[in-house]
């Protein structure tokens, strides 16, 4: 059953602003200190959908982390908090990347060769720092922080151009994954755009240095792990898109042995291929 985390996030959402109907918030919200889920959770919203299409406005929130970043598991908490506000109109990605990520020290290595990429080319030199559907301002793509509750709060009130559909099967005896995702236009669509698709790790356990020094079992959140479809994902379109236009993509991989089958999510979204902005992003569960 979709429920959002409280009350108070039901008369929050701006007056008929739904969730995306894409995981289950007790499968996803660990307990983890502060971030236990309510005890009281709301009243069931119904989903932003047109037949199995996610058509509410979901905004993507990229948190650029580093084990060794003391101030980053603040960040973090921000980005949870946020999360926990909006339920599932907003999904989180923690991209380990930049020199505090390093996994020196016993430090557990999270980085990836997509995700020092994205680092760069949005002229990222320090952490914590994140995107908001990576959309920019004059070319700055870096949002700090203490800024990302009232960009989200911006970014859900736009229009939705983009729907999103997705089914996920996972074999547990072969570890094969696969993966079918369906994007369809809302609005005339005149640019190129791009479909990504991620692999994301959420609660794994291991060690994060804090402003009171290692904390050897703490819990890392929305973990990015991987691409399925390389780093800036798979182009959807040569030519404009009308309304109702739709793009069928599938892939199939063997899930890495390191990874929790039990915690991993897909992560899929559209963006403007020249200027990178995120147009609209869903999440599921793989198990």
């Amino acid at each position: 059953m979709k429920k959002i985390l409280s009350i108070l996030a039901v008369s929050f959402l701006m007056m008929g602003m739904v969730a995306c109907d894409v995981i289950d918030e007790q499968d996803y919200i660990k307990n983890n200190g502060g971030t236990t889920p309510p005890e009281q959770p709301g009243e069931p919203v119904e989903p932003g959908e047109t037949g199995d299409f996610t058509t509410s406005k979901c905004v993507l929130l990229e948190d650029y982390t580093g084990v060794r970043c003391n101030n980053c598991p603040a960040a973090g908490e921000i980005a949870l908090n946020i999360q926990k506000q909006y339920g599932h109109s907003v999904v989180v990605l923690g991209v380990h990347s930049g020199f505090l990520s390093a996994p020196i020290g016993g430090y557990p290595n999270f980085k990836t060769t997509e995700g020092d990429a994205w680092y760069s080319f949005f002229g990222f030199d320090s952490n914590p720092i994140g995107t908001i559907n990576r959309k920019s301002d004059g070319g700055v793509y870096a949002f700090p922080s203490t800024d990302w509750a009232d960009a989200v709060a911006s970014a859900l009130q736009e229009e939705s151009a983009v729907g999103m559909a997705s089914n996920v099967e996972y074999d547990e005896a072969t570890r094969n994954l696969k993966v079918d995702v369906t994007s369809k236009a809302l609005v005339e669509l005149p640019d190129t755009y791009s479909l990504t698709v991620c692999v994301m790790e959420d609660s794994i356990v291991g060690k994060q240095l804090l402003p009171t020094g290692d904390d050897e079992n703490f819990v890392h959140r929305h973990v990015f792990r991987k691409t399925l479809n390389g780093t800036w994902g798979e182009e959807l379109n040569t030519t404009a898109l009308a309304p109702e236009d739709q793009i069928k993509k599938s892939y199939s991989v063997t899930l890495d042995e390191a990874y929790n089958a039990e915690q991993c999510y897909i992560i899929a979204y559209v963006a403007n291929t020249d200027t990178k902005e995120v147009l609209q992003v869903i999440e599921k569960k793989i198990k």
